[in-house]
């Protein structure tokens, strides 16, 4: 009986040290062989086994919910499915007519007036990436799947930034290149485009926890590195979180023709009017 109580007090720190399921199935293991020794009862087994099953059955739970979401950005726990640009235009005109002192610029294009992910004034996002390792045993995420992003591994290998709507094409866009006779070539988003933003660790390994305070507009999360030839796909979403104002939209008196220089400045001022009168 003493070396039964022995045993036992030996076996208790070996027991609460168990973190994993691998570990917990180890352990069940030579708990069983314990058994087939008659060094404990089955009373004993059964009640050393069922905390270790516990652990088994959470840490498989929690794998199975991992493997069911893919690598990317996610809203209110709805994946961003990523846009990507449909074409860039590089003002060589503007480049040329200026001897290059002034410069070109090149302009990436995404259809559309607006993102097809809604943001309201909780904006918090989160992001999934899981970590793989390549043959060298470097580490390697799938983030939706693509060779461009591979090399990220938190969201600071992402810039947030705000898309210029251009509502004549309908479309957003935001400078990826340069070209200057001062400054040279640049082939990617200035830094001074970048937008702050706060992040965490989540406590589950691979998500990690972003926190915005973005005024009403259209707005992306891109790769770093990401430019005006590159393939990488790009996460955008549109904020709406300002409430309108019944008191000051009546107050705005409507758009009139002789005010305008153009009909196209007077086509844009009206449909501002009517946007906000919606």
């Amino acid at each position: 009986m003493k070396t039964l109580y022995t045993l036992l007090i030996l076996l208790i720190p070996f027991l609460s040290i168990a973190q994993s399921s691998s570990e917990a199935m180890e352990k069940l293991k030579n708990m069983k062989e314990l058994l087939e020794m008659d060094l404990i009862s089955k009373s004993e087994f059964d009640s050393i086994s069922k905390g270790l099953k516990e652990i088994i059955l959470s840490d498989t739970k929690d794998d199975v919910q991992k493997s069911n979401i893919s690598d990317g950005f996610y809203y209110k726990d709805n994946i961003m499915y990523p846009e990507k640009f449909s074409e860039s235009k590089t003002d060589y005109v503007g480049y040329a007519l200026t001897y290059g002192l002034a410069g070109g610029s090149t302009k990436s294009i995404l259809n559309g007036l607006t993102s097809r992910v809604k943001v309201d004034s909780i904006q918090v996002f989160k992001l999934y990436i899981s970590e793989n390792v390549d043959l060298a045993g470097n580490n390697r995420s799938n983030i939706q799947h693509q060779q461009f992003f591979s090399s990220a591994q938190s969201p600071q290998d992402f810039a947030l930034v705000k898309l210029t709507v251009d509502e004549n094409k309908e479309t957003r866009w935001i400078k990826t290149g340069s070209m200057s006779l001062a400054d040279g070539y640049s082939f990617s988003i200035k830094a001074k485009e970048y937008i702050d933003f706060e992040w965490e660790n989540s406590k589950s390994k691979g998500e990690f926890i972003i926190k915005t305070e973005l005024k009403s507009g259209e707005y992306a999360f891109v790769f770093v590195g990401t430019s005006a030839y590159s393939n990488n796909s790009i996460f955008t979403f549109s904020v709406e979180n300002e409430i309108k104002n019944s008191t000051s939209n009546t107050s705005l008196k409507k758009p009139r023709r002789f005010d305008y220089k153009t009909q196209q400045e007077y086509l844009k001022a009206l449909k501002e009017y009517n946007k906000m009168n919606q």
